[in-house]
């Protein structure tokens, strides 16, 4: 290994001891986070570990029993307890209603309530099944809450309350077959996952938060370029753009290559003017502007730069949407103004954004000329569009039909993929 490489090892090696070291810190007592958009990723694959489990446990139950009718009933009323709470949680976790850190915590505590309760009826130390489940429920509760100290509180509490029902069930603990060896294994075990699971899951999370960061200040710089490009080079070519046109006007003599080459410069002036728009109005998606007032202000930029009428159709409710979803929407109307623009020499453009309960759906109309059978191989607007799509995992959709029949450009996300 050379030098060069030896060292890139060592540094990476001491960031992730620095990452652990910050995950496992005394004084991290709080949860790691409460907002609901971050929790609900993990509930979804929590809910569907849960139902595996469900479903095993069914099977156990179902195959070749050898419970007592009083245990098979109360274990059959657990099952069923724990599905319809399963349900519950499964539907606010996917239809919409927002997940808690409450939430998961109630589902920690009643998992460990039924599972102890389990072992209890089931033998105590002699049952070979219900322990098994703590390992899940303490891993879970170690990725929710992100906190090691806590981490650990509650594996004690668990740790406690199995010893508890070991010692006091049937007839305790039978020293002369060193049970009590076999109890210290399960209870170590319960504390190794428990705070692996939480300093692995810290680690990620000070990564993740890092990323973050990054991200935050990425933002700021854009929302400093827009202000600059808004203050400096937007303001020049306007004033140039005024410039020319009242060159224009002041010609007193017919020239006709003079006012040619007067009137194309002029419209590359309200070209440039309009494509720095662009990163001006994108800052105010970073400043957390919605997509819908956003677009509003570029449409009416748009109408002042052309004199081309520009409008925007609004239905229903524009949800929270991520920066990075709105930046790209708006990338996608505004490429599809630019075309319209530049190609289709319209009478006048309108920007739809239908917000629905599974998604939403954006699309950017002209009475324009249409687009050649070979549109998509000439520039790179339609790619561009295209793979700004794809990034959000929505679908974009062209249509344009005969010359005089215009053009629109849609985009179709689902929230879900957001």
């Amino acid at each position: 290994m050379s030098a060069g490489h030896d060292l890139a090892f060592r540094r990476r090696a001491q960031r992730l001891l620095s990452a652990v070291v910050e995950a496992g810190a005394i004084r991290n007592w709080h949860p790691y986070t409460t907002d609901p958009e971050e929790l609900r990723y993990p509930a979804k694959i929590f809910v569907w570990v849960r139902w595996f489990i469900h479903g095993a446990s069914i099977i156990d139950l179902v195959y070749r029993p050898t419970f007592t009718p009083f245990t098979y009933t109360t274990y059959i009323s657990f099952l069923v307890l724990l599905i319809i709470v399963n349900g519950i949680v499964h539907y606010r976790v996917v239809a919409g209603p927002s997940v808690t850190i409450r939430w998961m915590l109630a589902l920690s505590m009643l998992d460990v309530i039924i599972i102890t309760a389990g072992t209890a009826i089931g033998g105590g130390l002699n049952n070979n099944l219900f322990y098994l489940l703590y390992y899940p429920s303490l891993a879970w509760f170690a990725v929710f809450f992100g906190s090691f100290r806590l981490s650990m509180v509650w594996t004690t509490v668990v740790v406690v309350a199995y010893i508890i029902v070991c010692l006091a069930v049937a007839s305790g603990l039978d020293l002369e077959a060193k049970e009590e060896k076999e109890l210290f294994g399960r209870t170590i075990v319960m504390y190794a996952v428990a705070a692996s699971v939480s300093l692995l899951s810290r680690a990620e999370r000070i990564r993740r938060e890092g990323a973050v960061k990054r991200e935050r200040e990425l933002h700021r710089e854009r929302i400093e370029l827009s202000q600059t490009i808004h203050d400096t080079t937007a303001q020049s070519v306007f004033m140039i753009g005024i410039g020319i046109d009242t060159a224009r006007e002041l010609i007193k003599e017919p020239d006709g290559e003079l006012e040619a080459k007067l009137k194309a410069t002029s419209a590359l002036s309200k070209s440039a003017m309009w494509e720095l728009r662009h990163p001006i109005d994108a800052g105010l998606i970073f400043e957390g502007r919605t997509l819908s007032r956003v677009l509003q202000l570029h449409a009416a930029s748009f109408e002042t730069i052309t004199s081309i009428p520009a409008e925007v159709v609004l239905t229903g409710t524009e949800p929270s949407l991520p920066s990075v979803t709105r930046s790209r929407l708006f990338s996608i109307a505004h490429n599809a103004l630019t075309n319209a623009l530049r190609h289709a020499r319209p009478g006048k453009v309108a920007i739809a954004l239908d917000f629905e309960d599974a998604g939403l759906r954006m699309s950017i109309s002209d009475d324009g000329i249409g687009l050649p059978d070979d549109y998509a191989e000439r520039g790179h607007g339609f790619r561009y569009m295209r793979a700004n799509a794809e990034r959000i995992n929505g679908r974009l959709h062209v249509q344009s039909g005969s010359c005089g029949t215009g053009t629109t450009v849609m985009c179709e996300i689902e929230y879900d993929s957001t």
